[in-house]
């Protein structure tokens, strides 16, 4: 498979066909089951393209969504995951569905039980995605800012976003795939490192988009857009840092809440204010271990465990409508869904059992 696609001007590229398959996706779930020629031939006949479609290249950025465990994508901004429980009445089930996937302060070391605080299970806390759709907003007013964060909803989704929205001069997939990395790398010696890179020429588009030299990388991402006198548009885009601490951190290559980053870009040096008031939030969450599992590493100390583990994820995908795979259970669990087959095997599990859990 070609890393690199530099389609001509009248032939849809990578970033054009994601937006349109998540568009025909959201109209017609269908789709999402449809065989890829197929697909692509739909892409055409409804509109949701026009000009000459390579069925190869719709395959490949179907191939980058499921090798991060993501299907093409939704078209609108997912909701805070807590916000939605609050909102469908299942605050007696926080507790039990959420505690692995929300991310909040003052919460314990790694691998100890984590249980949910009293303050997210007894009210509705202020959602965290709308970080995201009004960052200024949310920055400006201290009774808005969260006090937990949603691993995907917020953090992955913002850094994606983010990274979407840059002034790319060609379209590639490998833009794709750099948006889909997470922690994000944002300095280039970061990139230049990372495992999925080894062509360097092949990634100049994303190289030359990184506001940072060094090996910096994002939890999440924000840009807060300012219309002021002195310009005509200026930005400041805000950054929480991966960090990590310790040597079981790096082993496991399981992030920790780091420093704030940010780039004012314009004349306008009116957003500095927020600088301070980001700081002053993000601390809340400094030096502590997000995400939970780490990544791939399958971190089970028994079949209990393991059970208890893929039965809420099993509950967590029903509650939301979703339906239950392998692949689904895996993103749930913080690993693939090669790892999740192999803790099958190895407790003697059918998967068929496990996935039937109430």
């Amino acid at each position: 498979m070609d890393s690199v696609h530099e389609p001509p001007q009248d032939k849809p590229g990578p970033s054009k066909i994601l937006k349109a398959l998540r568009r025909a996706c959201s109209d017609d779930s269908s789709l999402k089951t449809t065989p890829l020629e197929e697909v692509s031939r739909q892409l055409i006949v409804r509109g949701y393209l026009q000009g000459e479609l390579s069925p190869t290249l719709v395959a490949d950025v179907v191939e980058v969504m499921q090798a991060v465990n993501r299907r093409p994508g939704h078209p609108t901004l997912w909701p805070c995951a807590v916000e939605d429980y609050w909102n469908e009445g299942w605050q007696d089930n926080l507790q039990d569905e959420l505690y692995m996937a929300i991310e909040w302060g003052d919460f314990p070391p790694i691998w100890d039980e984590r249980t949910m605080p009293r303050n997210l299970t007894r009210a509705p806390t202020p959602p965290c995605t709308d970080l995201i759709s009004e960052p200024g907003e949310i920055l400006r007013n201290e009774e808005r800012r969260p006090i937990h964060l949603c691993g995907f909803e917020f953090m992955s989704q913002s850094t994606r976003l983010w990274a979407e929205a840059q002034p790319f001069v060609d379209d590639s997939l490998n833009i794709l795939r750099w948006a889909y990395m997470h922690p994000l790398p944002i300095g280039r010696q970061a990139l230049m490192s990372h495992i999925e890179v080894d062509n360097l020429s092949e990634w100049s588009e994303v190289l030359n988009v990184l506001p940072f030299e060094e090996h910096e990388t994002a939890m999440w991402a924000l840009r807060v857009k300012v219309v002021g006198s002195l310009s005509s548009w200026s930005a400041l885009d805000l950054f929480g840092l991966a960090d990590y601490p310790t040597d079981l951190h790096k082993k496991y290559e399981l992030p920790a809440a780091g420093n704030l980053a940010y780039v004012l870009r314009g004349r306008d040096a009116s957003p500095i204010d927020l600088v301070h008031n980001a700081k002053r939030w993000w601390s809340r969450f400094r030096g502590r271990s997000l995400l939970g599992r780490p990544r791939g590493s399958g971190t089970w100390a028994n079949v209990d465990e393991f059970r208890v583990a893929v039965g809420k994820a099993v509950q967590t995908l029903r509650a939301h409508g979703r339906k239950v795979t392998q692949e689904s259970v895996a993103e749930i669990l913080s690993c693939d869904d090669r790892v999740l087959r192999q803790w099958l095997t190895q407790f003697g599990l059918d998967w068929r059992d496990v996935s039937k859990a109430r």
